[in-house]
């Protein structure tokens, strides 16, 4: 029996306490092929505004080797991916802002003995009927075509972002060797076109915020699941497999990025992925760890006693931190500057510091000098998206304050502060050592103020305690 149908069946019993919870799922999340169309018209849209003669050319991930002949697991490169909806590599992208049917895609050539290993290559009806290609080409004949049209424009817009020997062939198709730019020989020019993909995508539409949820969704499941077995956990590795296995399960086919699980003094290394340490009795764990979903992903970062009771100290440590996230989420609303959070969470903790006698001086002289930064270690707030530290410039854009990005609503970021005691650090009582503590949640700017769209993983001291411990907890 399916459990959909044993929950039905319980339910109209009127056992709905005991029917078994069923997590909702995304394999194969995908969004529709009318929000690629939608970016590229964007894209055009901005090209055209170039002058006559501008040709947008956009290069896919390359495959990736891991070891022998073995590969990494293939992830498109997010802006070809946001601008096609094309997971395949060996692509490139055309947008040619002068023609009445602009959409070219070169696709791979086909292998038939390798599609019997790697799975059926799309070709070029795919590339039209799937994709919605004007026209599509497979290589290496499509090798001929992306040279004529490079040489053909007069503008060249290069989105290519880990393909080096594309671009370099790119470049010399457009400044062949020998040519003199300061003579007018060149009659084309190369205009990076990164950062315009860049601005696209750091104001989210609909649809991405709808699945930025699912991924966050997906990544709190992941959470909860390492949080309650923790006690019943000996090693680093198993909290990190309750994670990635519950998103894997829910659907989420990539992590946002390498699972950060560190206990003990473990925590006070910022990007720590062995993971593979024992779980000491008395210590925290610090799990910073994310799945995604139809290739977006979430950031969210958890710190929790491994026994289910915090000890006083780690009590300090963390109340401190969370105030000064609080602090920083507050701020996260449109017309406020990206780096006001920074500023009110890294007061917070330098008072919170002096306070704790961490930190021995004037309050305001310490701050000033930033005595803190050794305890703190990095900013409180990235943006979010297809990428984990996802595109956008934080600064020197038009209508900045004083040189830094005010919000907008649809921009997604993350708030992130921490504080890091590692054994050995002079100047410290020994009772503070080894205590690394991180909360990281995921906020979305809206007209009305900042979402935070990872709220449901607790965060407060009595229902961490509670969840670790194996209570339920409150909502």
């Amino acid at each position: 029996m399916r459990l959909e149908s044993l929950s039905a069946l319980l339910l109209s019993a009127g056992l709905a306490a005991q029917a078994p919870t069923i997590p909702p799922s995304w394999h194969g999340a995908a969004l529709p092929q009318a929000f690629f169309a939608g970016n590229r018209a964007r894209l055009l849209e901005k090209i055209r505004a170039m002058g006559p003669g501008t040709l947008a050319v956009l290069a896919s991930m390359p495959l990736q080797p891991r070891n022998g002949d073995g590969l990494h697991a293939y992830r498109q490169d997010s802006d070809f991916y946001y601008f096609t909806g094309l997971e395949e590599a060996e692509s490139v992208a055309l947008l040619d802002g002068d023609a009445a049917k602009p959409f070219t895609l070169l696709v791979r050539a086909g292998d038939p003995r390798r599609e019997r290993y790697d799975g059926a290559r799309i070709g070029t009806a795919g590339a039209v009927q799937r994709f919605g290609a004007d026209q599509a080409e497979r290589f290496p004949a499509g090798e001929a075509t992306l040279k004529a049209a490079v040489q053909k424009a007069t503008r060249v817009v290069l989105i290519c972002n880990f393909d080096d020997p594309f671009r370099l062939k790119v470049l010399d198709w457009i400044y062949p060797l020998g040519a003199d730019n300061n003579h007018g020989s060149f009659r084309r020019s190369l205009v990076d076109g990164r950062n315009l993909a860049a601005e696209m995508r750091l104001i989210k539409q609909p649809a991405e915020l709808a699945m930025l949820q699912n991924a966050v969704d997906a990544s709190i499941e992941g959470h909860l699941a390492a949080m309650r077995g923790t006690r019943t956990s000996t090693n680093e590795g198993q909290v990190a497999a309750l994670f990635e296995g519950t998103v894997r399960s829910l659907g989420g086919r990539f992590l946002g990025y390498d699972s950060i699980v560190g206990a003990g003094n473990q925590a006070c290394t910022l990007h720590y992925s062995r993971n593979d340490q024992p779980l000491k009795a008395g210590s925290l764990l610090l799990m910073d760890a994310a799945t995604e979903v139809g290739y977006y992903t979430a950031d969210i970062t958890r710190t929790w006693p491994v026994g289910g009771t915090f000890s006083p100290e780690q009590r300090a440590l963390y109340e401190l931190v969370l105030k000064a996230q609080n602090a920083a989420i507050a701020l996260c609303g449109p017309g406020r500057a990206h780096r006001e959070g920074y500023a009110a969470a890294m007061r917070i903790l330098s008072d919170g510091l002096v306070d704790l006698g961490l930190l021995k001086g004037e309050k305001e002289e310490l701050f000033r000098k930033e005595a803190h930064l050794p305890f703190t270690l990095h900013g409180v707030s990235h943006w979010l998206g297809m990428d984990v530290h996802d595109s956008g410039d934080y600064r020197r854009v038009p209508g900045s304050k004083g040189g830094d990005r005010l919000l907008e609503p649809g921009m997604v970021l993350t708030v992130e502060p921490g504080l890091y005691i590692p054994e050995g650090m002079e100047g410290v009582d020994l009772r503070w050592h080894g205590i690394g503590v991180r909360l990281e949640d995921d906020i979305l700017v809206t007209a009305e103020g900042p979402k935070n769209l990872s709220e449901r993983l607790p965060r407060r001291i009595e229902e961490v305690e509670r969840l670790v411990q194996g209570a339920k907890p409150r909502r």
